[in-house]
């Protein structure tokens, strides 16, 4: 692996799982790293060279982080962006402010995809109780009430129908909420773009994703669709990427009609939970993928196992890694959360052939 001068600093937002695997691959390509997480026992702070355990709208605590760091990245999207913009002025922040900007608020996210000619699930943006009556009449009986902000993991969502609409009505506040159709689809896939600083993309192929109760389980390459449904995949992820500028790496999530129609669900300008098989199943992770794009190192073309699978190791379930431990081919990744609960997110293994 190449490995470049070691006085480089690296900063991340976020010290949960998916900065402690940024801050991994920074480390293996020779780069210090920075953490900022409110979360006094963050997973990534183990590994860090430097950990700021503050509130992210403590502007004076951000900008002395900024001041130790070449590059900023982030681990998601729920940071309050009035402080990263000014943070941004004094720091690059990656993958970009744009994207961040968008993708923390449903309602700007399909609005900005819909403008790019691509489709989404019906929606509207709920200004009043009206508004959803009227949209589970006209588009169906089965919808999804969807809070604009802070939405991860199946969190803020109802499925609401004619029978529980007057259970919800003293929750609505204007503008809080979106109100989407059920999608009855075929597939649920990912498409992962790496989006280098002169444009160049490369592209992991895509994979499928099993959810249940909101939560990923696995996720699967590679995928079953057609070849048809993965050129259409990769060139929405595509447009999307470059029409957001950005740099480091992009999530786009999807659903496959039956009559191979594929629609946005969501987007996420960082690592994202289905590409973590990209650790095992590729010469080159995610993760890898972003530290080098922001510190300028060649990205390679991307090669693939011939099978991989990753399965997410929940609270309910965490026990369940002792019975990979033995097995051949079976990567196991423990994130080091505190406070195990039901539906949490603990670890993963990745299967590959």
């Amino acid at each position: 692996m190449q490995r470049i001068n070691l006085n480089k600093n690296l900063g991340v937002l976020g010290g949960g799982q998916l900065g402690k695997m940024i801050g991994l691959a920074a480390a293996n390509l020779g780069i210090r790293v920075h953490f900022y997480d409110p979360d006094p026992n963050a997973p990534a702070k183990n590994i860090s060279n430097l950990f700021y355990n503050e509130h992210y709208d403590n502007k004076v605590k951000l900008l002395e982080f900024a001041n130790k760091c070449d590059f900023i990245t982030y681990e998601f999207e729920n940071i309050p962006i009035n402080c990263l913009k000014e943070l941004n002025k004094k720091k690059k922040i990656y993958p970009g402010i744009q994207a961040l900007e968008i993708s923390q608020d449903r309602h700007l996210e399909k609005s900005f995809i819909l403008n790019l000619g691509i489709k989404v699930a019906k929606y509207k943006n709920v200004r009043n109780f009206l508004d959803i009556e009227n949209f589970v009449s006209k588009y169906s009986k089965k919808s999804i009430l969807k809070t604009r902000r802070l939405g991860y993991d199946g969190k803020g969502q109802i499925e609401i129908n004619t029978s529980n609409l007057s259970k919800i009505k003293s929750k609505i506040i204007p503008n809080k909420y979106i109100i989407e159709k059920l999608v009855q689809f075929n597939k649920e896939i990912s498409v992962i773009v790496i989006r280098e600083k002169n444009g160049t993309t490369k592209i992991f192929e895509p994979t499928e994703n099993h959810h249940k109760e909101g939560i990923l389980r696995k996720t699967i390459f590679p995928s079953t669709i057609s070849k048809n449904c993965i050129y259409k995949a990769k060139k929405i992820a595509k447009k999307i990427a470059s029409s957001l500028n950005i740099v480091g790496v992009l999530a786009v999530e999807m659903f496959v009609l039956k009559d191979e129609d594929i629609l946005v669900n969501e987007i996420a300008p960082r690592p994202h939970n289905s590409g973590h098989w990209t650790l095992d199943g590729c010469n080159i992770s995610q993760f890898e993928a972003l530290v080098r794009v922001i510190y300028d190192i060649p990205v390679p073309q991307i090669k693939y196992a011939k099978k991989c699978k990753m399965i997410n190791l929940l609270g309910e379930n965490f026990d369940n890694y002792k019975t990979y431990l033995s097995k051949k081919n079976h990567k196991i990744y423990i994130y080091g959360k505190n406070n195990m609960k039901r539906n949490r997110k603990m670890g993963h293994v990745n299967i590959v052939d």
